[in-house]
């Protein structure tokens, strides 16, 4: 449980200081060049979900982050829910971006995106995006667990 709580804090922390961080340096609808031809950092605004889906019912998503956070907060720290490790380690980062997405909601009125991914047509996104992916990914791991078997045999 305390990886967890620092997998939560940490994906906040980071989401909200890099946020903020560039909110100071780049102004919004400007970007900067960060990997040359890969990606560059502009800063951008999403009222909607993601891909900007429903980008008019701003509320929706507020409202929708805020069951999400009570929700997998139970699913990841209450002692009661048996989940394995690594389900609830995915629930942490999915925690964690999606508050960082919230406090932006709450405070900005919509979240801040700055990572545009330059050699593919793809939404601008952001740490929090990014750690709710990855929660996803290690949930979707975890519901396919690997015989040892089955790794020895290379089968």
């Amino acid at each position: 449980m305390k990886l967890n709580l620092f997998i939560f804090f940490f994906v906040v922390l980071i989401d909200q200081v890099s946020k903020r961080y560039l909110l100071s340096s780049i102004d919004l609808g400007d970007s900067k060049e960060f990997l040359p031809g890969v990606m560059s950092l502009t800063m951008a605004q999403n009222t909607g979900g993601a891909f900007s889906v429903f980008k008019e019912y701003p509320m929706l998503f507020m409202i929708i982050g805020i069951v999400n956070l009570l929700i997998f907060s139970y699913v990841c720290f209450c002692p009661n829910v048996k989940l394995s490790n690594s389900m609830k380690t995915g629930c942490a980062f999915i925690l964690g971006g999606t508050l960082g997405n919230l406090i932006d909601r709450v405070t900005n009125g919509a979240v801040i995106d700055f990572f545009n991914l330059e050699f593919v047509d793809f939404a601008i996104f952001n740490f929090a995006d990014v750690a709710i992916n990855v929660g996803v990914v290690i949930i979707l791991a975890g519901l396919f667990p690997v015989r040892k078997k089955q790794l020895i045999k290379g089968n």
